[in-house]
């Protein structure tokens, strides 16, 4: 058997853009010369076997109509993707307006600075928002009028030895496995034992408490506790303080404590018939209260559902694995033919026709003087892209799979999880936006197989797995532990003892993640050659915690940084956070270097992720008109060790948040005390309100301040509509360095802070009113649309259900996270100095020579 045969059912058969005026009759009636354009067969070696394979080929043009208008359910995503997209007919703008003349043939004149003028505010208009005027007038120049390129596509088929022993999954660009939680070698044969527990003590018999200690059985390759054989449901999860004896609190309102000297087995164990151990508790007999269990166990694996993790449910995985493969609590077994960490990459075992959207159209050149022997041949897809181009590596799993897999907590570092239906459920959890962003980037259009093209690389480091469970296993934490011993950090395991009684951790959370990131940085070293040509100015990162990339390794700091907190270091120039673990200040600038946390020449900060919320969108809080915002100034959060429940550091925001409510506390502190400032129509309160975003729209101004470094705070006021009062300095948020921002925000110093009621006050209503619209334009831009669509259309897809969030995202039609950053990297592509000379080098960028 010829190795391409599986590959070329339809290899012929192109997938056109009915977006361009191609009508569903000239496709569904292919002529063979239609046919014989869109495939280019270069001449190669005869053989009998590959006279077989052309027959194939020709056998299936008189079923090719079968392959070209698939049955797709009726929610149509990928067209509501495109329309936020530029048309398939550039618009031609004028400084007077905007007219539905297209481009002449010839190139156009462009006179930048004439046609699209800048405002008042020094900003120009471009997808109706308001950019620095150097960055507006390019993008509505120039990369509106962007062209599809010519794009060869590598399929790899490069095989694996021993086919990964069905314990990982082939990277088929490299021959490389990537092996599963538990296994490790060239063919994942290697089988690797995780501790569930520390080694015991005399005094803990169990071992030291990480995030929970085994008293049950230990799954080794994954390092999760498990009732285990002998017990009625050996499956069941036995996590945290639920095999340990709990003690009651010392006084009212105290948390209960865990004595992890002093197993309870008992509780585990028993079959007692009226209580029950967790390990033999009968789902119906307890829902029915017709026995007793211990309320300390409790399902919180991923992939588990129900108060006895009775109810198997999908775990999380990036993009679900493109259905092309099993989620493995987090980890993608992907189908044969398939591999990426998502199983959206196809190899040359993989049928053309369920082909990702972002490698259509496409036509295939067989290599000249293919061999077939051994390894099956790479083969070439031509496939029309719009630049920028971005290539993702496919790192090892340790990286992105390993740490979402086996996670002790399932809402750690994802955007979602799945109900007993199956249905989506969003978190709130801020870092979630690492997750959103990797999955669009991997579905993106974007998105290219070639190296050589890339204008861009991607690098996918999940830091925030990686600080979450700095703290989940053994085995991660024991990384952590020789790190420092090997760094000089900590000179002994006595004084690392030292440091697991600490804040319940063993060590620098920020010192571990750092070394992530420079083994991902010695990867893409050993095994691409693309960092050397640029010294890897064209690759990004994504830092997604607290303090963003403060903690980079000094080997990648040439690179675009993608973070949530820009803080230029010129006034906070050292570590701000409030939990010691994260504290960069302690890494040595052999490791660190001497960089700051942000670069705004070359980094971008990213909006946080918010949950969607069908009720916010539905009622339009962002859209509240001026009459209806009453309250002047708006804040409510945690306003530090003054305030019940307050943080106790005075680190904590930098003093920030202190200093505001000091001023204008209008619920009372500790003491009883208002702030000195207050006033009736300003609210700075840490007292939780039952209607946070009703709150947020129905005033004017909403403060922005820093939390434990970066906070929310800048998403929850623009998508409510109230202009942002940023109090931060030196630190840049969302898109500043590329936005204007002085047309829809706020910005006082922290000296200022005395006098902030004053300032607002003094804002003429003409001002107050041209902000309040340009919120209304860009708040969209902080949403994480494409990625919610791409959960949508797996939804529809899978279950054919179209929850109330997809409902309400699918009427968006304007710009959001992932397409702003793609116009952000087309503007560097052409404009950055450093790319200039490497930029002319290349063949064919798609639009008008004046704009290169």
């Amino acid at each position: 058997m010829v190795p391409i045969l599986a590959y070329t059912d339809n290899a012929c058969v192109p997938w056109p853009s009915l977006e361009c005026g191609v009508s569903k009759e000239e496709l569904s009636t292919p002529t063979a010369k239609a046919i014989e354009r869109m495939i280019s067969i270069e001449k190669w070696r005869f053989s009998w076997t590959l006279v077989a394979t052309v027959a194939s080929v020709l056998t299936l043009v008189s079923v090719v109509h079968l392959f070209l208008f698939p049955l797709v359910p009726s929610f149509d995503y990928f067209t509501a993707r495109q329309q936020i997209q530029n048309s398939c007919v550039p618009i031609k703008e004028s400084a007077e307006g905007v007219t539905n003349r297209v481009w002449e043939n010839s190139p156009p004149q462009l006179n930048l600075d004439h046609r699209f003028p800048a405002d008042l505010h020094n900003a120009v208009v471009y997808r109706n928002a308001p950019w620095k005027a150097e960055i507006g007038r390019w993008l509505s120049g120039c990369d509106s009028v962007a062209k599809e390129v010519d794009l060869v596509e590598m399929i790899g088929g490069k095989s694996c030895k021993s086919d990964c022993s069905g314990q990982g999954v082939c990277n088929h660009e490299l021959g490389q496995c990537r092996c599963f939680h538990g296994f490790r070698g060239k063919g994942c044969s290697e089988r690797i034992h995780f501790q569930c527990n520390f080694p015991k003590t005399p005094e803990l018999p169990y071992g030291r408490w990480v995030v929970s200690i085994c008293p049950t059985h230990c799954d080794t390759t994954r390092a999760m506790c498990f009732c285990g054989e002998g017990t009625k449901y050996p499956n069941r999860p036995v996590a945290e303080a639920c095999g340990f004896q709990v003690n009651l609190p010392s006084q009212p309102g105290a948390p209960k404590s865990t004595d992890w000297a002093k197993a309870d087995l008992d509780n585990i164990f028993t079959t007692n018939g009226s209580k029950p151990g967790w390990c033999n508790v009968d789902p119906e007999e307890a829902y029915a209260l017709k026995v007793q269990f211990k309320e300390e166990c409790d399902c919180k694996y991923d992939g588990l559902l129900g108060q006895f993790c009775e109810v198997p449910v999908s775990s999380t995985c990036v993009n679900q694995c493109s259905g092309h493969g099993h989620c493995r609590g987090g980890f993608c077994q992907c189908d044969n033919g398939w591999y990426g960490v998502d199983c959206s990459i196809p190899s040359v075992m993989s049928s053309m026709s369920e082909w990702p959207q972002w490698l259509r159209p496409a036509h295939i050149d067989i290599p000249i003087n293919a061999n077939i022997t051994g390894n099956l041949v790479n083969l070439n897809a031509v496939v029309k892209k719009k630049r920028p181009l971005v290539y993702v590596y496919d790192l090892p799993p340790e990286f992105n799979s390993l740490l979402l897999e086996g996670r002790h907590y399932k809402l750690e570092c994802v955007n979602r999880i799945y109900n007993e239906k199956n249905e989506t459920l969003w978190t709130d959890m801020l870092y979630g936006s690492q997750m959103a962003f990797y999955e669009s980037i991997l579905a993106s259009p974007h998105r290219t197989l070639n190296g050589e093209e890339a204008d861009f690389f991607f690098v996918p480091v999940l830091d925030s797995c990686i600080i979450t469970r700095a703290d989940d296993a053994p085995h991660l934490s024991a990384q952590l532990l020789q790190m420092l011993l090997n760094s000089g950090n900590i000179v002994s395991r006595s004084h690392a003892n030292v440091f697991g009684h600490l804040e319940e951790h063993r060590g620098l959370r920020s010192s571990l993640t750092l070394e992530f990131y420079k083994k991902a940085y010695e990867h893409i070293i050993e095994h691409y050659p693309y960092w050397n040509r640029t010294s890897g100015r064209d690759h990004i990162w994504f830092f997604s915690w607290d303090e963003g990339a403060c903690y980079a390794p000094k080997e990648i700091w040439n690179s675009m940084m993608l973070v949530h907190w820009g803080n230029t270091n010129s006034k906070h120039n050292h570590s701000t956070t409030a939990y010691w673990a994260d504290n960069w200040d302690r890494i040595s600038s052999s490791r660190r270097g001497n960089h700051s946390c942000f670069d705004p020449e070359k980094d971008l900060v990213l909006p946080a992720w918010k949950a969607p919320d069908a009720f916010v969108l539905r009622s339009k809080l962002w859209a509240s008109p001026r009459e209806k915002r009453k309250t002047l100034f708006y804040f409510n959060g945690n306003l530090g060790s003054a305030y019940p429940n307050g943080r106790p550091e005075s680190s904590y925001s930098m003093g920030v948040r202190q200093k505001l409510a000091e001023e204008y506390g209008s619920s009372p502190n500790k003491e009883g005390k208002l702030g000195k400032q207050h006033a009736e129509d300003v609210i700075v309160t840490s007292l939780r309100s039952e209607n946070y975003h009703e709150d947020l729209s129905s005033s004017v101004f909403c403060g922005v301040l820093p939390g434990d470094g970066w906070s929310g705070r800048m998403e929850d006021s623009i998508l409510q509509g109230c202009i942002p009062v940023v109090i931060q300095d030196g630190i840049f948020l969302p898109y500043e360095n590329v936005l204007n921002y002085e047309s829809f925000v706020v910005r006082i110093s922290e000296d200022e802070i005395p006098n902030l009621i004053n300032i607002l006050r003094g804002l003429n209503e003409t001002e107050i009113q041209f902000r309040l619209a340009n919120v209304q334009k860009v708040w969209q831009r902080f949403l994480y649309r494409d990625s919610i669509l791409l959960e949508a259309k797996r939804q529809n897809a899978k279950f054919g259900r179209m929850n109330d969030w997809a409902v309400e995202f699918l009427k968006l039609r304007e710009d959001d996270v992932f397409t702003t950053l793609i116009q952000i990297l087309h503007y560097k592509l052409h404009n950055d100095p450093w790319r200039r000379e490497l930029v002319h080098q290349k063949k064919d960028f798609g639009i008008p020579q004046e704009c290169l």
